[in-house]
């Protein structure tokens, strides 16, 4: 629903988020693959596809499509670059490399056992030799 008056589909390689209807706030989005002023106005423009990586969309083109023209074998986008920053002002979220080494310093940190505080509870007593009989058990 953000329609800006200068951008329009006209050449290749622009993205651009689909839109169902008003305040449709969907996650898919497409390419184009050549002049479309059919969809002026109707979705809005955010990106484009830029240097030798148009010639890899491109080939998305060739696939093989079922009667609906969906992709019988869909493609995969694996990394994307942003060229330009417009909202330098915001902090990224951190590499998804950092956040695969947090999970095992916590496990780590974890491990070390607690005690527990029976007498915090009213029923303190019973859930203490509840407890001092599963441990005998399970040892």
């Amino acid at each position: 629903d953000e329609f800006h008056s200068r951008l329009r589909f006209n050449r290749r390689g622009l993205v651009a988020m689909a839109n169902a209807g008003p305040h449709d706030n969907g996650s898919q989005f497409f390419f184009t693959l050549g002049r479309a002023d059919e969809l002026n106005n109707k979705h809005t423009i955010f990106g484009k596809v830029t240097g030798d990586t148009i010639y890899n969309m491109l080939r998305l083109a060739e696939v093989e499509v079922d009667k609906e023209e969906r992709p019988l074998s869909p493609h995969k986008i694996r990394s994307s670059e942003v060229l330009f920053n417009p909202f330098d002002d915001i902090i990224p979220r951190a590499n998804r490399k950092l956040k695969k080494d947090k999970p095992e310093e916590e496990a780590k940190k974890s491990k070390s056992k607690g005690t527990k505080n029976f007498n915090l509870l009213s029923f303190g007593e019973e859930a203490e030799e509840e407890e001092e009989v599963v441990n005998r058990v399970s040892q």
